[in-house]
C-alpha cells in the first residue's frame, strides 16, 4: 500500500481542510473510494466542481480520475483536486 496525498486547492494555497492522506494501492483505488463514498469528499467535489456528477453516480473511478487530472484553478471559485502519491516521507532527525 501506498500514501497518497489528495488535495483540493485555489490560489489562495493550501490549509489543513484542503488536503488529506490516504492509503490505497493506487490512483484509481483513490478514485474509487470517492465514487463510493461522496459524502465524505463533498467539500473537495464541490469546490471542483465535480460533485453533481459524482453524487449522481454519473462516472466510473477511472473517468473520475481523469475529471480529477484535467481540473484546474480558476481564480478564487474554482479548485484544482489532485491525487498524488507521496513517493518518500523524510525523516526528521
Amino acid at each position: 500500500m501506498a500514501l497518497f496525498l489528495v488535495s483540493c486547492v485555489c490560489d489562495e494555497g493550501m490549509s489543513a481542510r484542503s488536503f488529506r492522506v490516504v492509503e490505497a494501492p493506487s490512483r484509481l483505488a483513490v478514485a474509487a473510494l470517492i465514487v463510493r463514498q461522496p459524502y465524505s469528499w463533498d467539500e473537495f467535489l464541490r469546490r471542483s466542481y465535480l460533485w453533481e456528477d459524482v453524487r449522481d453516480r454519473r462516472w466510473t473511478p477511472e473517468q473520475l480520475l481523469a475529471r480529477i487530472d484535467a481540473s484546474s484553478v480558476d481564480g478564487d471559485s474554482r479548485y484544482q483536486m489532485a491525487i498524488l502519491q507521496l513517493p518518500k516521507i523524510e525523516a526528521c532527525e
